[in-house]
């Protein structure tokens, strides 16, 4: 009986009887033998783009703009107390800044793109050309995080596979190395994408441009082009004008509106993740939202506000706080704020969802300078991007916001373009218009004319930060422009809140004394700009070289 099972093993074995794919499951024969099937992978490619709607530390918590109590966040305990080392790099939200994660989903783009090639005969011609064409901007996308957050980086364009004896430790490329290859990906993707989408939520010909914009600016700007060559600049505000100059994408005419998912891939948005119901909504009003809400804990509060962010939002006649001739009253600091900041926080009596909201002295969420609740440490909640008919508890419990996040949208465009034109040929006309179509669209006057270049990068500067708050720019921003540090730097100066003091017990009373409070003493070496290359990948390749100081 035994001899005979022996037989019926090997008979098997000969005739390959056993070497069939488990079920369920693709070979590449099958993925890439119809268009049906590769649309399966190249939609799960799309599924790598970083889930930031469900995350719950935001981006903005690494910078000066957002403060969270807990010391575990990374924000707190690792990138603003100058702990970061290649044993704990932080991995921004969803984990999108991930190395080993990143050059995963960049294996995927190459595994598609060599197998499409092979059986190119199995597709129409339009579809190859589409996939291609987005699978080569979700590439460059990938890239794009890597260069921005580590500077040069391997440039890996095939599947490794050392099967055959071949080496696959890549060293890395120079940070111009890195950046023409996104270029030529970004150029790739755009002379093969249409300007609309057959789909929503594929990528375009503007998304490339988009991309290939912004990763320009960010080699332009101080922290990477160390002898401000003109000609960096003139490249990335030429690259953003045919965005503009494309006439595509419009400001939406509802800035905090165009962020729910009634308004998802308005005529603003230039890329998106999308998200669906029933099992691929999100719970951003649950994790962000206010605390307290008509007397019950609604939400964890994980947008809170520095009073840093807070003071650079102007007055709706167009001025500083800082101006005498504002009209700024720091004991009445709410008044005749600009739209924006009504659209964008949610302050000291302030309503949200019917409830008035209370961070002073004896209020419903008072200010908790001690971190011993959720409630918010600087006296503020973010109001911007969440959808006030979600109650947190609901969002919480079953996801079901829908509403997109936004990778880049027009306004964008538009600032990067007056940023990179004021850099390369100072404020011309057409810096001026670029500014004020973003500020016009939230009721604020046009810039004063005859700025010198140093006051419009002042403008641009601020305008880029109240514009993109809550939005996961202000990392990318603060480490490009090469102001974390100094003596001014704004990862080592404190994070501030707004301790408000009421003068008597009048019940929802406006007789109240404001005072600015330290949350939080920033710490950050100039190095730090660069994350580290994670120590267990230097181990696995030995062919890489850290960044300087770790």
């Amino acid at each position: 009986m035994l001899a005979m099972l022996i037989i019926s093993i090997g008979a098997c074995k000969k005739d390959d009887f056993l070497n069939v794919p488990p079920k369920g499951s693709l070979t590449d024969a099958t993925t890439f033998s119809s268009e049906g099937n590769a649309d399966l992978f190249v939609n799960d490619i799309y599924n790598q783009l970083p889930d930031i709607n469900n995350e719950d530390q935001v981006l903005d918590q690494y910078t000066d703009n957002d403060f969270v109590g807990a010391s575990w966040m990374t924000g707190q305990s690792v990138v603003r107390s100058n702990s970061i080392n290649p044993s704990n790099v932080p991995g921004g939200p969803a984990n999108s800044f991930s190395w080993s994660g990143l050059y995963s989903d960049i294996r995927k783009c190459n595994v598609f793109l060599q197998e499409a090639a092979k059986n190119k005969g199995n597709f129409s011609a339009a579809w190859y050309t589409q996939r291609v064409g987005e699978v080569t901007f979700l590439r460059a996308f990938f890239y794009s995080i890597l260069y921005t957050n580590y500077n040069g980086v391997p440039i890996i364009t095939t599947p490794l596979d050392n099967s055959d004896g071949s080496n696959i430790f890549i060293a890395r490329s120079t940070a111009d190395q890195t950046v023409a290859f996104i270029e030529a990906d970004c150029d790739a993707a755009a002379g093969a994408l249409a300007a609309k989408a057959p789909q929503t939520g594929r990528a375009t010909s503007g998304a490339a441009l988009t991309l290939k914009g912004w990763v320009e600016l960010f080699a332009a700007s101080p922290l990477s082009n160390k002898t401000n060559d003109p000609a960096k600049w003139a490249k990335a505000a030429a690259t953003n004008l045919q965005v503009i100059n494309s006439k595509v994408y419009s400001l939406f005419s509802d800035y905090n509106a165009q962020f729910l998912a009634v308004n998802n891939w308005n005529s603003e948005t230039i890329f998106a993740r999308g998200y669906a119901a029933p099992n691929k909504g999100h719970k951003k009003e649950g994790i962000l939202g206010p605390v307290i809400v008509h007397g019950g804990e609604q939400a964890w509060g994980n947008l809170a506000p520095t009073q840093n962010l807070v003071d650079d939002y102007e007055m709706d006649n167009g001025k500083p706080i800082t101006d005498p001739t504002s009209g700024y009253d720091p004991q009445h600091p709410y008044v005749n704020r600009e739209q924006r900041f009504y659209e964008s926080i949610v302050y000291d009596g302030s309503s949200w969802q019917g409830d008035i909201w209370e961070s002073r002295i004896g209020g419903n969420n008072q200010i908790d300078l001690g971190s011993t609740s959720d409630i918010s440490n600087t006296g503020y909640n973010g109001k911007k991007t969440l959808d006030e008919s979600i109650n947190g508890q609901t969002s919480l419990g079953i996801s079901p916001n829908t509403s997109n996040y936004i990778f880049y949208r027009y306004a964008e465009v538009l600032l990067s373009y007056a940023e990179a034109q004021n850099e390369a040929v100072g404020p011309d006309q057409s810096v001026y218009d670029a500014v004020n179509q973003v500020r016009t669209r939230v009721a604020l006057p046009n810039l004063p004319v005859g700025l010198s270049q140093a006051d419009m990068r002042t403008d641009i500067r601020r305008e880029r930060r109240i514009e993109l708050a809550m939005e996961d720019k202000r990392w990318y921003d603060i480490r490009r422009w090469d102001i974390t540090t100094g003596p001014n730097g704004v990862l080592t100066t404190p994070d501030y809140g707004m301790q408000i003091t009421p003068n008597d017990n009048t019940p929802h009373t406006t007789n109240l004394t404001y005072k600015r409070v330290v949350t939080f003493n920033n710490t950050f070496s100039e190095y730090m700009n660069w994350l580290p290359i994670p120590q267990s990948v230097m181990e696995q390749n030995k062919n890489l070289t850290q960044n300087p100081g770790y």
